[in-house]
This record gives C-alpha cells, sequence and structure tokens, in this order.
C-alpha cells in the first residue's frame, strides 16, 4: 500500500447526520495501476491535505478528529439497540431506550453526594 499524492477537484459534498462530510473527488485520468493504488487505499483512514493550487501560502485549518471515532452517546444507543434486538424486541425501541437511560440516571444519582 502506498501513499498518493496527487491534484483532485472537490466536486460535491454532503452533510451527513453525524456532523461529517461525505465528499466526491474528481483526479485526473489515472492509469490502471494508479487506480489500483486508490482502491487499496478504500476504507482506511487517512490524512487529507486539501490546499488550493491557486492560493500560495495558503493558511491551514487543522481538524484533528479519528473519523472512525463515534460519540459514547452514540456507542451507547446503539449497545442498547443491539441488546433490545438481543432481548427478543420487546415493545418499541424508544421506549427500552427511555427506561435503561432512566436506570442509568437513577444510578448515577445515587452515587452524588
Amino acid at each position: 500500500m502506498k501513499a498518493i499524492k496527487t491534484n483532485a477537484v472537490i466536486h460535491s459534498f454532503r452533510g451527513l447526520s453525524d456532523g461529517s462530510l461525505s465528499l466526491t473527488v474528481h483526479t485526473p485520468e489515472l492509469t490502471p495501476e494508479e487506480k489500483a493504488e486508490f482502491m487499496e487505499l478504500q476504507n482506511q483512514s487517512l490524512e487529507c491535505l486539501f490546499n488550493p493550487l491557486d492560493v500560495p501560502d495558503a493558511p491551514k485549518l487543522k481538524v484533528d478528529k479519528d473519523v472512525r471515532q463515534k460519540s459514547q452517546s452514540t456507542r451507547l444507543y446503539n449497545t442498547l439497540f443491539v441488546l433490545w434486538k438481543q432481548e427478543g424486541e420487546q415493545g418499541d425501541f424508544e421506549g427500552f431506550y427511555k427506561r435503561k437511560m432512566e436506570k442509568f440516571i437513577d444510578i448515577v444519582k445515587d452515587n452524588l453526594e
């Protein structure tokens, strides 16, 4: 697997529900070998620098977050959903979620001074 440096154009983007962006990037025409190198990077966590070529010395904005990391609340929500499925999907998930969250809140309250 190789690192790739190429010129590209952001063709389109869309905002996702988690606050991230999905980008469509157009590259120059590539050889089959170059295409294969890009394909090797699919689903890999990458470091990207989007540097405008027509703005020399453009100031840098660093976004220092892990792209694969979900928030703790999202992880808990997803985990509770799996638990609901494993317990036979009794009732609707939103009710199950609210009951479990109230139990967690009560546990924390019990530990308050």
